[in-house]
């Protein structure tokens, strides 16, 4: 059966709106008995052209023939047509952008009536786009020291560790690998916190003062014993601990210490040098320096491009959907969750700090849910889109690092719609672009290293991870 066209904005459409909340709308819209007898009409004579009636040849039965035969047909195709156009219309003329099908109850529907239904859904956010060009943000004075490639061949160095076994009492720096067990009041600490296996028993543990200390406080308590030694340490857990059902609590340790272990770092010499692939020393120091270099470089855009959204984010208050939040919300906690698993992190684990995972990736779902209006509005306003090529490239550049094939990763983006994220990233990025070119850039003296702290760049996934 031919399909009636559709979109006619110019039907007549009476729309009531009332707001659920900012960003939820409940749309009644009514159309006139007139307007539904016309679309039943001409969905009738569309369904006669065709239809095959006994007596009649093709196009050539009543109308009323063809409504009674197809009735159920004709009504179902008048109504889908009719609401798709005073659907649309209502949008178009109150200036709405749905974020989400609607939700749609049908009040009144039938030939000879007027059709009534109520279409509730979410829409974008309306806020004042504020001023983007020449955003006021601040690049810290810092320039790749000796100390800074000291300190990067030191961490080298760590990679080249090795431990060796000493007939000796244990001294502030050695590992001390003991058995122990850790009691609470006389019962093992599990039974306070079911998760803490780790804390109430373990063989051939490596402690250290400060690299793996189990508890602060038991490393010290070791100082002097030797392989054999038995010991019994008491200490209280501190403020801070991962278990803040154990804080101020007494353990107890009965330890047995297996062996001192000293650690041994390599001298910094041509020949450590050619362990990582370079000539000598000098070479070495010189690559090290070259990539410090670069890291600082990304620190520092990355920080600016950080700072212009920031200064937009503060700028700008308004309500946000609540399904694109939530939406969000919960792929923030598959990821969460994928990289503690990833990382070895038990599920019970997971599941004790459930609520403090789901309000991380809440709090972080609406950052970015902000920010991709913002970012959007100010790229409707410049004109600034993503063209094929740039979608392909990135897919291809995806592809080679998960060292898959770009049609087949194309075609799962496609599937799972990660297309339509990795083209927002893509969008944002360019609009970060022009953000950051545009900047006001003051140079400022470095702040304290415990007041910078770690955040991503909005709207831009830094591993581009869309396999999930």
């Amino acid at each position: 059966m031919a399909r009636v066209p559709s979109f006619n904005y110019k039907i007549p459409v009476e729309v009531t709106i009332t707001d659920l909340s900012p960003c939820k709308k409940q749309l009644r819209i009514e159309i006139d008995v007139d307007t539904v007898n016309a679309k039943f009409d001409n969905v009738a004579k569309e369904f006669r052209r065709h239809a095959h009636l006994p007596g009649f040849r093709p196009g050539k039965a009543p109308l009323p023939n063809v409504m009674r035969s197809y009735g159920d047909k004709i009504a179902d195709e008048a109504k889908r047509a009719l609401m798709s156009d005073s659907y649309s219309k209502a949008l178009k003329d109150n200036s709405l952008k749905p974020v989400i099908m609607p939700e749609v109850e049908e009040l009144q529907f039938g030939h000879g009536k007027p059709f009534q239904y109520l279409a509730t859904l979410e829409v974008t956010p309306a806020f004042e786009l504020p001023e983007y060009i020449g955003l006021e943000v601040e690049k810290e004075r810092r320039s790749v020291t000796d100390a800074d490639i000291n300190k990067a061949l030191d961490t080298l160095r760590e990679q080249r560790v090795s431990y060796s076994d000493v007939d000796r009492p244990a001294e502030e720096d050695d590992f001390i690998v003991v058995n122990f067990t850790g009691t609470i009041d006389e019962k093992p600490i599990t039974d306070l916190v079911k998760v803490a296996r780790g804390l109430t028993e373990q063989k051939n543990y490596w402690l250290h003062k400060t690299q793996n200390p189990l508890i602060p406080g038991i490393v010290e308590e070791l100082v002097g014993t030797s392989k054999g030694d038995n010991k019994t340490v008491s200490v209280a857990i501190p403020e801070g601990f991962i278990y803040e059902e154990l804080v101020g609590k007494e353990a107890t340790y009965s330890i047995e210490v297996v062996q001192v272990k000293e650690k041994s770092l390599p001298d910094v010499d041509d020949t450590f040098a050619k362990g990582f692939g370079a000539e000598s020393i000098d070479k070495l120091r010189e690559g090290v320096e070259n990539d410090l270099k670069n890291e600082l470089e990304y620190s520092q855009k990355k920080s600016i491009r950080n700072q212009c959204v920031d200064k937009l984010l503060g700028s700008v208050t308004c309500d946000l959907p609540e399904t694109i939040v939530n939406e969000t919300t919960r792929q923030g906690v598959h990821n969460i969750v994928q990289q503690n698993h990833n990382r070895g992190v038990g599920k019970e684990i997971i599941e004790e700090n459930k609520d403090r995972i789901y309000a991380n990736a809440k709090a972080d779902a609406e950052v970015r849910v902000k920010a991709n209006y913002i970012l959007a509005q100010i790229a409707n306003k410049e004109d600034i889109k993503v063209t094929e090529q740039e979608l392909s490239r990135q897919v291809a550049a995806l592809a080679a690092q998960q060292k898959v094939k770009p049609q087949k990763l194309a075609q799962q983006l496609k599937d799972n719609g990660g297309i339509y994220q990795l083209r927002e990233e893509i969008l944002n990025g360019k609009v970060i672009d022009l953000l950051e070119e545009k900047a006001k850039i003051t140079e400022v003296d470095p702040k304290p290293e415990a007041e910078h702290s770690h955040s991503h760049e909005h709207g831009e996934d830094s591993d581009h991870d869309h396999s999930h």
